[in-house]
This record gives C-alpha cells, structure tokens and sequence, in this order.
C-alpha cells in the first residue's frame, strides 16, 4: 500500500449522516494503515453552527485509521471553494488520494477497489480518476470488473495528484475555456445534456460545486473515467440537508456486497459502446425533463405544506 495516499472526506453540518458514512467505511480493513484528512467548512451563520460544531466533535472522538488529520474552516467558504481549497493541500502533499463526501455509504471492498485501481492504471495519463459509483448496468457476457467512461462521478473517487492539479476552478478561466475551445459544446454535452446548464450557473454564481469543473476538465482534454460495472457506494443526501441534492434520488443503485477482494480490470483503450449508452441514459433529455418535473412538484408541495398553518 502507499506511504503517499490518504483518504479525503468533505463534510459540512450533517453529523449524523457522516456517522453513518465513516461507520460504513470502517469496515474496509485498509482503514488501519490509511491516513485520513477532513474539510468541514464553516458555518454559514448561526442557524448552521450547531450542526457544524456537532460535525466536528464527532470528527474528533473518531479512531480506527492510522492517523486522523482535520481542516476545520474558520470561515464559511462554500462548497465549491472548500473543495478547491481541499484538492488543493491534496495534490500538494498527497501522490494519490481517495475521497468520501458526507453522504456516501460504501462497501467494505470499496478501499481495496480504489487501491488496487489507482495502482493499475497510474501510467495510464489519459484516466483522469476512478469512481467508485456505478448506475445498474446490465453488462451481459463483459467479463472485467471495471469499464470505461469519460464522464466524471463524483460519489466516491480516487485519483492522482499530476491529474488534478491543472483542473480550472474559477468563473473566469471557465468561461474562457467555453468561449475559445473548439466544439466545447459539443464535448459538455456528449455526456450530459444537463452539464452545460450547470456550468452557466457555476459560472454566474447561482451554485457553489466543484463537480462541473471535474466534467469540464475531462471533457475539453479528453480524459477517460474507470467505472466499475457494480457500485462501490451509495448516496444518502437527497433530503433538505443537503446542499447541492434534492428531490428524486436518481442516484438508486445496486450495489456490490463488498466481500470481493480481487478485481479483474479493463485495458483503459477498452470502450463498449452498449455499456457507455447505459451510463448516458440517466442524462439524456426526456430523463431530465421528467426528473426537472417531478422535483418542481416537490418543491411546491413541501412550499404550501410550510405555509399551511400549523393544526
């Protein structure tokens, strides 16, 4: 195992959920030989403090890992910077890092999936990171456990610290880049139509994620992402704590019952086309279109549920 990987964690004011996803990653045994980091931010004003104070003593009483570091923000800086800031001090001081958001539930084999992933195709300069996120996929007679994409997932990844390092972040270098790269359209939207669209109201400041900057960078220097073919993860988020997750989980998967402990991994140059389609399918228009509709009813109805007057 590495001397010069660690385990990154993102979280906020939600310590009950990060409970739930540092118990649930505890039981990967690499846990004892890995260092691990979190970035909590700082509360947003006093109605957030509780939670985020609540976070951190959490963070605090933890053990079970070789050593546990922390970041905790003095001041609220938003997810989006707080990411950037995090990725940051990992590529400067980390070779490989694995990442766990607040809201992740993983396997007990998803450390040793990420390990022996990033060991495989760490020469491989066109994978960008591997996830450890995968929609269900009906993968027929394939007969890898890993397969290729070049959309990026953020809900549980590894990757290099000579891959993101050169990942733009900020409004203007953003849209420099969809003004002056040839067909960027075209590349933002080969992966989803709901990218372009984000990347406007990142660029106007209307969310604060750092997610969309990842695809951008993949899609613009044409970076492959390693998926596996059964989900490493799950997301517990999509409720009125989170940030940047609401309404309809789309995010439902199968996932693997984490007692695999060997993985037979694709050639990066593997594409096939069938179970590229697959993972496109939850971004394709008429899917949008029914999830922005169902989660515009939700929205409306818990807004008239909170202006009904209590009975």
């Amino acid at each position: 195992m590495s001397e010069n990987m660690v385990i990154a964690v993102f979280c906020y004011k939600r310590p009950e959920k990060l409970r739930v996803s540092m118990e649930a990653l505890l039981k990967n045994p690499e846990c004892s030989d890995l260092e691990i980091i979190f970035f909590c931010d700082g509360p947003k004003g006093e109605r957030d403090r509780e939670g985020v104070m609540a976070t951190r003593e959490y963070i605090r009483s933890l053990t079970g890992f070789k050593k546990i570091h922390h970041q905790f923000r003095e001041k609220n800086l938003s997810t989006g910077p707080n990411f950037q800031q995090g990725i940051t001090y990992l590529y400067s001081n980390y070779e490989r890092f694995i990442v766990v958001e607040d809201d992740l539930v993983v396997t007990p084999n998803y450390l040793r999936y990420l390990i022996d992933a990033l060991e495989f195709y760490k020469d491989r300069q066109d994978v960008f990171c591997v996830t450890g996120f995968c929609f269900p996929i009906d993968k027929g007679n394939y007969e890898y456990d890993t397969l290729v994409h070049t959309r990026f997932c953020s809900y549980g990844w590894g990757s290099w610290s000579n891959r993101v390092s050169s990942v733009i972040f900020d409004s203007k270098g953003l849209s420099t880049l969809m003004e002056e790269t040839p067909g960027f359209a075209a590349k933002l939207n080969a992966e989803g139509l709901d990218l372009q669209r984000m990347l406007k109201r990142q660029i106007d400041g209307r969310i604060s994620t750092w997610d969309i900057q990842m695809q951008v960078h993949v899609a613009t220097n044409s970076k492959k992402v390693i998926y596996p073919v059964i989900s490493k993860t799950h997301n517990i988020g999509f409720d009125e704590e989170s940030t940047n997750t609401f309404g309809v989980d789309y995010l439902k998967t199968i996932t693997d019952p984490g007692v695999q402990r060997s993985f037979r991994f694709c050639d990066a140059d593997l594409v096939v086309p069938a179970l590229q389609k697959q993972l496109r399918q939850p971004y394709s228009f008429l899917t949008l279109v029914k999830r922005k509709l169902v989660n515009t009813y939700i929205k409306l109805t818990n807004q008239v549920k909170k202006a009904q007057p209590n009975p």
